[in-house]
C-alpha cells in the first residue's frame, strides 16, 4: 500500500481502463492504452496513488489519484517480497505485481529508490527519474 509522505501532490481525475479493479493506496501507471496498476515491469509513465475503490465494470468513469508535483516527493510503501534493512537506504527497487507493494528482493527495473528505512516491511520512497534518452 502507498501512501503519500513528503513534497507535494495533487489530486487528479485521470481515464480508467474499463474491466479493471482499482484499490485505495494502489500506485497507477500509463501502460500506453490507459491508467492501470503498477507491475514487475513498470520503469516509467507512473502518475500516482488511487484514492477510491473501484470495483471491476464496464464503466469509463474517472479515477482520482494523488500525483507527484515535484522530482522531490516521497512515499511510504510496503514491501511484498523480501525484507528491508537500514543498509538498502539508497538501493533500487521494483514494483511488485499488483500495484499495492514494492518488491524489495528484486532490482532490474528499478523505478523507485528507498530513502528511509522504517521496518522489514515498510520504508520511504520516491521515484527514480530518468532525465535525457535511455538505451
Amino acid at each position: 500500500m502507498f501512501k503519500p509522505a513528503s513534497g507535494k501532490w495533487e489530486m487528479r481525475k485521470m481515464p480508467r481502463k474499463t474491466n479493471t479493479a482499482y484499490t485505495v493506496g494502489m500506485m497507477i501507471y500509463n501502460d500506453n492504452t490507459d491508467n492501470v496498476f503498477t507491475t514487475t515491469t513498470t520503469q516509467c509513465n507512473i502518475k500516482g496513488i488511487v484514492q477510491e475503490t473501484y470495483a471491476s465494470e464496464a464503466s469509463t468513469e474517472d479515477i482520482y489519484v494523488l500525483c507527484p508535483c515535484e522530482v522531490s516527493c516521497t512515499f511510504f510503501a510496503t514491501g511484498g517480497s523480501g525484507t528491508l534493512t537500514k543498509a538498502m537506504e539508497g538501493d533500487q527497487f521494483d514494483f511488485a505485481s499488483g500495484g499495492l507493494t514494492i518488491a524489495q528482493a528484486t532490482s532490474t527495473y528499478d523505478p523507485v529508490e528507498l530513502v528511509k528505512f522504517i521496518s522489514a516491511t515498510e520504508g520511504e520512497f520516491k521515484f527514480n527519474y530518468t532525465f535525457g534518452v535511455e538505451d
